[in-house]
């Protein structure tokens, strides 16, 4: 029998030292193509957060995470409670310009390994972590624009950040295979917030602290690769435009299809509607969902669902379920 333990949330030590690469704003974004119905399923920019944005209950546009407790050289720092929006210069006034993003360089496939399977009330998702597509070159080239970002960050082991590799780890989830809403949403106590079923690969809260006790969005604050994922502990995981790779996106005008699943069992999909229009985070609930009719098992049903789209926190917020299991504690510390 596996042994299981739920996944905990700890410090993201990636991001300690942050402070050198990202400086403060504080403004929202104000009308742009994320509150139109988009003729195309690729977005242009994404929505980042504005300073003094909670994290600690559930509210649309953020993300609700549980009391944890950060290691600082100095000891225990409690994890911050309010975000600070970052200023690089692909983010600034609220909005990512998704053009101007120092992307991490390279097309590197790595060997894959993942599976699906289903009893009457489980599903089980299993793999080595790394994706079926291409992704960036790590650790990232010292001559690449992303580089400085990542050079700046200490990290454990590593003369800095930019020298972390991504290397397959225990990928092994057991969720509900029929997920019940819950009367209250669960904070996230756990990184990981699903994975995706076309790729392999994890999904991680966007959330990226400092040493200097405050958090930002990690899209606004650092490069990703041209599929908006990196490592973190080795493990490859996505954030921001995370659908960008993933062999089905759908198609403008149709409603999207299934990404993936959450940790408690829910649907990940994409952000255009049964009528093909774009969602909004006007339409999602506090844990960046509503219910409507959607594709599940071969049937079309009305339940709830996670949505990605281009508005922070852009796809898991929280957990409208009770989160699943795994055989193994990955990214804690």
């Amino acid at each position: 029998m596996r042994s299981r333990r739920v996944w905990r949330l700890g410090a993201v030590a990636l991001a300690f030292g942050m402070l050198g690469v990202v400086s403060c704003g504080s403004k929202s974004a104000k009308g742009s193509s994320a509150t139109k119905a988009l003729a195309d399923i690729a977005p242009t920019e994404l929505h980042t957060v504005a300073t003094g944005t909670s994290n600690v209950t559930p509210a649309p546009g953020t993300i609700f995470i549980c009391p944890v407790d950060l290691p600082t050289p100095s000891g225990p720092v409690r994890f911050p409670t309010t975000y600070t929006a970052a200023s690089t210069p692909w983010a600034s006034n609220g909005l990512i310009d998704i053009a101007k993003i120092a992307t991490v360089p390279g097309a590197v496939k790595l060997e894959h390994r993942f599976t699906i399977t289903t009893t009457a009330t489980e599903r089980h998702l299993e793999g080595n972590g790394i994706p079926n597509h291409a992704i960036g070159t790590f650790p990232i080239p010292a001559d690449s624009a992303a580089y400085p970002y990542y050079a700046a960050l200490p990290a454990d082991g590593y003369a800095n950040a930019a020298e972390i590799p991504v290397l397959p780890y225990d990928l092994d989830l057991t969720i509900p295979k029929n997920p019940e809403v819950n009367a209250t949403p669960t904070c996230l106590n756990s990184l990981i917030t699903g994975v995706s079923s076309q790729t392999g690969a994890a999904w991680h809260a966007e959330v990226a602290p400092d040493s200097q006790g405050r958090i930002f969005d990690p899209n606004a604050a650092l490069p990703t690769d041209r599929c908006f994922g990196h490592p973190y502990a080795q493990q490859y995981h996505y954030h921001g435009w995370s659908y960008k790779c993933m062999p089905d996106q759908g198609k403008a005008g149709e409603q999207s299809p299934l990404f993936g699943y959450a940790i408690d069992g829910f649907g990940i999909y994409g952000p255009l509607d049964g009528h093909g229009k774009w969602i909004t985070n006007a339409q999602l609930d506090e844990c960046h969902g509503l219910t409507s009719k959607i594709p599940w098992d071969g049937k079309v049903v009305k339940m709830y669902h996670y949505v990605i789209n281009n508005e922070f926190p852009y796809s898991v917020g929280c957990f409208r379920g009770t989160p699943g299991t795994e055989s193994h504690v990955m990214t804690h510390f």
